[in-house]
């Protein structure tokens, strides 16, 4: 299977404000870090990636047949994790997982080698409001990491989180990214860095590849 997100000429404002200017790029089974300043479009751009967000114009086409559109809005086997974490106070974090888990057909034993590696067991039983902002990103990002999507889209994945937990994180995405493609944006470039993805800028509306600094994954 061809697995790829596709932008083809994809524009999008925000209150007059023209965020992305016909854009046009491909997503294979890499490990992407789109890289800019505060404010010029990241998140929006993950978003329009999975089908929160609808471009002004152009297209977004999932594995070449697929098209996010209003009639269509969620991309189907792409994992999201944004930085903003609002998500179902009232749920435990045992309730959350095992909700997630009935969509993501997990491998034996990979939901409890996650929670062991993040420390998460204590928390089971926590309602989601009242968990630290530590604790409930480690949760978001475990709902991204069972499973085997086509691609993995995180938003500042680090942020929250201690040395520890970032080098665990560090980790597990390299293990993922050998069977999913990844996409996210992060502050700690130094950081990222370590997985040798390809190295995307966002600046003046337009979306450029910087750096190649890893050979395509097989």
């Amino acid at each position: 299977m061809n697995i790829n997100i596709q932008l083809n000429h994809v524009s999008k404002s925000y209150e007059s404000r023209q965020l992305l200017n016909n854009i046009s790029y491909q997503f294979t089974k890499n490990i992407y870090h789109i890289i800019g300043s505060n404010g010029v479009g990241k998140s929006t751009l993950l978003r329009l990636l999975i089908g929160l967000e609808l471009p002004d114009s152009g297209s977004v086409i999932i594995n070449g047949n697929w098209e996010v559109s209003s009639h269509n809005l969620m991309a189907k086997n792409i994992y999201y994790v944004p930085d903003d974490l609002e998500v179902y106070p009232f749920l435990t974090g045992r309730e959350f997982l095992n909700w997630i888990a009935q969509a993501r057909a997990p491998h034996g034993g990979e939901i409890e080698n996650i929670l062991e590696c993040f420390h998460l067991n204590p928390h089971m039983n926590t309602k989601i409001s009242n968990m630290s902002f530590g604790t409930k990103k480690k949760f978001l990002l475990a709902t991204a990491l069972i499973g085997t999507p086509d691609f993995i889209i995180l938003d500042e994945p680090m942020n929250g989180l201690d040395q520890n937990s970032q080098s665990i994180l560090l980790t597990i995405l390299e293990k993922k990214s050998r069977n999913s493609g990844l996409i996210l944006t992060c502050h700690e470039e130094d950081k990222i860095a370590q997985l040798h993805p390809y190295k995307l800028q966002l600046s003046n509306q337009q979306l450029t590849e910087l750096k190649l600094e890893r050979n395509k994954l097989v």
